[in-house]
């Protein structure tokens, strides 16, 4: 018998933790952008930190997406 899928969690995004990573991801990036402004290679360096951020934030979320689209074809073809 195959184990039981955990289900996705329901999210709250009108919380406190939410707001204030909004908040701080804002106040971190005004003084990164003046920070940035300083020379060339600063720019250089905060850009490429919060590319491989963003970019792994970007492979969470399209994981999540992939493992839930064949979560829900395995149940279907247990259905069926």
């Amino acid at each position: 018998m195959a184990p039981k899928p955990i289900p996705l969690p329901e999210w709250k995004w009108r919380t406190f933790p939410v707001f204030f990573a909004f908040a701080l991801g804002g106040f971190l990036g005004l003084y990164m952008g003046l920070w940035a402004s300083l020379n060339d290679t600063a720019f250089l360096v905060a850009s490429v930190v919060w590319a491989v951020l963003l970019g792994a934030c970007f492979s969470r979320l399209s994981t999540r997406w992939i493992l839930s689209r064949r979560w829900n074809r395995a149940q279907q073809r247990r259905k069926g």
